[in-house]
């Protein structure tokens, strides 16, 4: 419950402005595909959900970092572009209690490639796919880090010009441990002039 209770916490804290400068008095301005080109940060919070081998899976608090950038390939016939883009991500997730009496978290950095299509009257939707690579070590009771595939789907909602509220999964399996990553965000798109 207590971790719940965090969780719900920190996402307030992600959201709170976003939903402050979305609901504000200022005139929304007219958004297009371009909105979603050029380098961009973030941040996001959620659970994950993890196992090992020989352990059950549990849940727990996730939170990280991400950094990069947005591309746009016009799509002959078609109103919206493929966006394509790539990041660098650190996630830390927190630590379960497994089975057995063991208790690991883990922590994952590496870089995910995404491909997504803005929908919308403002393109201002964009749901999208990664596939990518990470390093995964356990933390706790466990020791050892893998490299492996990562994959996952998700979208984001342009709040304002530059900033997009962030809803994804991203699964990785290594040879011997597994991570589901389920969380909300915020990045801010810097813009090009």
């Amino acid at each position: 419950m207590k971790a719940i209770a965090t969780l719900v916490a920190g996402g307030m804290l992600i959201l709170a402005p976003a939903a402050a400068l979305a609901a504000g008095n200022a005139p929304r301005l007219e958004t297009r595909h371009g909105q979603w080109v050029g380098p961009y940060v973030g941040a996001q919070i959620g659970i994950n959900q993890s196992s090992a081998a020989g352990l059950d899976t549990q849940s727990s608090l996730t939170g990280g970092v991400l950094g990069g950038y947005n591309a746009a390939l016009p799509l002959k016939g078609a109103v919206s572009p493929l966006i394509l883009g790539g990041d660098v991500f650190a996630n830390f997730n927190g630590k379960g209690d497994h089975n057995y009496g063991v208790r690991y978290g883990s922590s994952q950095v590496g870089v995910d490639l995404m491909g997504g299509i803005p929908l919308g009257h403002r393109h201002d939707f964009l749901p999208y796919v990664k596939l990518g690579m990470g390093n995964l070590s356990a933390t706790g009771d466990l020791g050892g880090s893998e490299v492996s595939a990562r994959i996952g789907v998700g979208a984001q909602f342009k709040v304002s010009p530059v900033l997009a509220l962030q809803a994804q999964w991203m699964h990785q399996d290594g040879d011997h441990i597994s991570n589901d990553n389920f969380t909300i965000g915020l990045n801010y798109q810097f813009t090009l002039e």
